[in-house]
């Protein structure tokens, strides 16, 4: 599949910065990450059926097509065509995947497991967190902005505001375009000051709209796509590089 979100080509005139902010994708189980993750990458590599207890963390760089598990002994498994299924996750607490995509020229990207994931261990939430530069959050139209999503925002969101957007997924599914309007205007007022930008998108559109501008331009993948560069050149001005004692990125 080719790439769908294109942040470089919105701003033709970035060139790929030497030290990469990194993006995390946070949320709530099923809210749309990793489907996020496919559409910006350009190919269905971030499993979306697997489910939150199962779920590590995946790191995404660009590289060399590779990928390697991350045992909670610091010890590196190789997984063979970046099969990330249940079964072979298992011992596995986050996996480093390199690709030559076109995002990741710019940014690495952090699919984080569901917020309400139990097996997630503290220590690899925190060396995570500690360590982005910036947050997509998904709340889901239907049910958007909850109150623990409210509760644990407020606990990480720290200085990461100017650097985070706030995407409120499966607009699809809100059938009246006024109903979808009340729905960001409800959440924008909840969450003032806390996301550079809140925006709605059908990810299931964006994955099949392929290299239509303007099927792109109707499901929000357009306005992603500006968002997503404003905040990493923000955080590629705002944050010094950032080491990693995980074994998690490169």
């Amino acid at each position: 599949m080719n790439s769908q979100v294109q942040p470089h080509r919105v701003r033709a005139d970035s060139t790929a910065p030497s030290a990469k902010p990194r993006i995390a994708l946070l949320g709530e189980f099923s809210a749309g990450k990793s489907t996020l993750a496919n559409v910006l990458l350009g190919q269905n590599v971030s499993p979306v059926q697997v489910t939150a207890t199962q779920m590590p963390p995946i790191w995404y760089s660009h590289g060399q097509p590779a990928c390697t598990g991350i045992r909670a002994d610091g010890s590196e498994v190789p997984i063979p065509g970046a099969n990330l299924t249940s079964e072979v996750l298992d011992g596995v607490r986050a996996v480093r995947v390199s690709m030559e995509t076109e995002v990741l020229q710019f940014c690495d990207l952090i699919d984080m497991p569901g917020t309400s994931d139990p097996n997630l261990s503290m220590p690899t939430w925190e060396a995570m967190l500690s360590v982005i530069d910036g947050v997509i959050w998904c709340t889901p139209a239907s049910q958007a902005w909850r109150q623990s999503e409210a509760a644990l925002w407020e606990e990480v969101g720290g200085d990461l505001a100017d650097s985070s957007m706030l995407l409120v997924t499966r607009m699809d599914k809100i059938a009246e375009a006024g109903n979808r309007e009340r729905i960001l205007d409800r959440v924008r007022r909840e969450t003032a000051g806390n996301f550079s930008n809140i925006l709605g998108i059908s990810l299931t559109e964006a994955l099949r709209a392929g290299r239509d501008d303007a099927l792109l331009e109707a499901c929000g993948g357009h306005a992603v796509a500006q968002s997503l560069m404003e905040m990493i050149h923000r955080a590629e001005r705002r944050a010094p590089v950032k080491h990693v004692g995980t074994g998690a990125s490169q």
